[in-house]
């Protein structure tokens, strides 16, 4: 499922959602990054930085699966990803993401289950800056990771947006 090439060409689109604009940029091996409209790094200025030499076109056609599985999300019609995603990121970020997949949808877990499930029970500081750097939030949903208290911290798309997406699939599995 997930891979890691840098791209040559780089494939974005937009995609208006409850949450507001995402921005999507793909290569030919699968989903690279989802922006958020207010996130920090703004319209995929991520992109310049990682990948300067990528030529970058429109992909509306190219990225259709990805808006078709997304469209499906906030219809609540889809719980589970099937895109391809190339996932750009450490060995280690990898291994946390990938256990973040494995949180069903409507449920969460803290930093530190998601350390001790890729058994480093100490490091879930360093889950938390893995999750940081998720390049495709929602298809690997660390919205549904949170503190060992419950309290909802950290999120690229602010907190109201990790809050939305919370309750959104708590509402659709009660």
């Amino acid at each position: 499922m997930f891979m890691s090439v840098e791209p040559r060409v780089i494939f974005i689109s937009q995609l208006e959602s409850p949450i507001g604009m995402l921005w999507l940029a793909s290569g030919v091996h699968g989903l690279i990054k989802i922006a958020f409209d207010k996130e920090k790094d703004h319209k995929l200025e991520w992109l310049l930085r990682k990948f300067p030499n990528a030529k970058r076109v429109s992909g509306e056609r190219e990225n259709l699966g990805f808006h078709k599985e997304l469209n499906e999300y906030f219809q609540g019609r889809r719980k589970n990803f099937t895109v391809k995603v190339d996932l750009i990121v450490s060995d280690f970020s990898k291994t946390v993401l990938n256990q973040v997949a494995r949180i069903p949808f409507g449920a969460t877990a803290s930093y530190k289950y998601v350390a001790e499930a890729i058994n480093k029970p100490n490091a879930a500081r360093a889950v938390g800056r893995a999750l940081a750097t998720n390049p495709v939030p929602i298809i690997i949903p660390c919205h549904r990771v949170v503190g060992s208290d419950g309290k909802l911290v950290g999120f690229g798309g602010g907190l109201d947006i990790k809050k939305w997406l919370i309750s959104y699939e708590k509402g659709l599995t009660q």
